[in-house]
């Protein structure tokens, strides 16, 4: 029996894409991963990571990433 793992960024997934500015964006993304049951280590390394992007094409990308990585569809599979 397969089992299937839902990340659960795939919930403000739309949010993200249609914001309108890099603020917005930063804002959905930290607040949902302030009170998702992500792992602390990978929470805190996307948290690190978005706060340092200052553009929306930037988050958005980095978001997609994150999205592919923990749905398991990254090229790199070193969670």
């Amino acid at each position: 029996m397969k089992i299937t793992i839902k990340s659960t960024l795939v919930d403000i997934a739309p949010e993200v894409y249609q914001a309108v500015n890099y603020q917005t964006a930063k804002a959905i993304i930290e607040e949902h991963l302030k009170d998702s049951h992500i792992k602390d280590e990978d929470r805190k390394k996307m948290l690190d990571g978005v706060k340092k992007l200052n553009n929306l094409r930037q988050i958005q990308t980095y978001f997609s990433n994150a999205l592919l990585k923990y749905e398991g569809m990254s090229l790199n599979n070193n969670k």
